[in-house]
């Protein structure tokens, strides 16, 4: 599920979504709701992952991780792998002078929202995938054998019904094969998503500098401690 409130703390209330919600939806509005919250997601996601880049091209950001880079690479024996408390600690503070906001947050601050948006976003997706899932076993449930389902149309042609007959059998065939097919491949858009993003992150000629996203995250893991410690 995913719970969200205002971002300003004013607000007493809590939104949440779950499975139940997403599936209830789907039998309301169609199955199509699924490509459409899915799309709009990819958009948002190319959004927040080229504000991603621009932090990780940022000169002043990029100078600190290849000098942390070097260090961790020649010290990594005599620290047996280990980052140090006491590097993450530096960085964070030589995030904060190049700037704070009013309310006291630094870029790494923004930073660490904006992955927490992008897990987020993923996360939904994948509970989106989920509601569908949920939606298509109770939509089957009604259906006897999934290995033999008869064909309506033919049938009804077979015993030449009424043309409107006919037609409503068709589309009764063609709501049971949606179904059984989602039913039993499920709907991959998470890994759809994943491989997108992934071949373009991997291009190195654009985005060689994301390769030294690694070497932030014991800075980020620290600066979000203290965010809890604060909360």
């Amino acid at each position: 599920a995913i719970t969200a409130g205002e971002k300003s703390g004013e607000s007493k209330y809590l939104n949440s979504l779950n499975i139940r919600h997403i599936a209830n939806s789907i039998r309301t509005h169609g199955t199509g709701i699924m490509n459409t919250t899915v799309n709009f997601t990819y958009q948002y996601l190319q959004q927040k992952f080229f504000i991603f880049s621009q932090f990780l091209f940022d000169d002043h950001i990029k100078s600190r991780l290849l000098k942390d880079l070097r260090f961790f690479r020649e010290k990594k024996d005599e620290l047996q792998n280990r980052y140090p408390f006491d590097r993450a600690d530096k960085f964070n503070k030589d995030i904060r002078r190049l700037g704070v906001q009013d309310d006291g947050s630094t870029y790494l601050d923004h930073f660490r929202v904006l992955i927490t948006e992008i897990g987020n976003a993923m996360g939904y997706v994948r509970m989106v995938r989920s509601g569908g899932m949920h939606f298509c076993s109770k939509a089957i449930q009604f259906v006897p054998d999934l290995g033999a389902v008869p064909k309506f149309e033919e049938m009804t042609s077979t015993e030449k019904l009424p043309a409107e007959t006919v037609e409503a059998a068709k589309n009764l065939d063609s709501i049971l094969s949606n179904l059984q097919k989602n039913f039993a491949e499920g709907i991959g858009y998470y890994q759809l998503l994943i491989k997108v993003f992934a071949d373009e992150m991997r291009n190195e000629e654009k985005n060689l500098h994301l390769r030294n996203f690694y070497i932030i995250v014991p800075a980020l893991m620290l600066n979000f401690v203290e965010h809890m410690l604060t909360c």
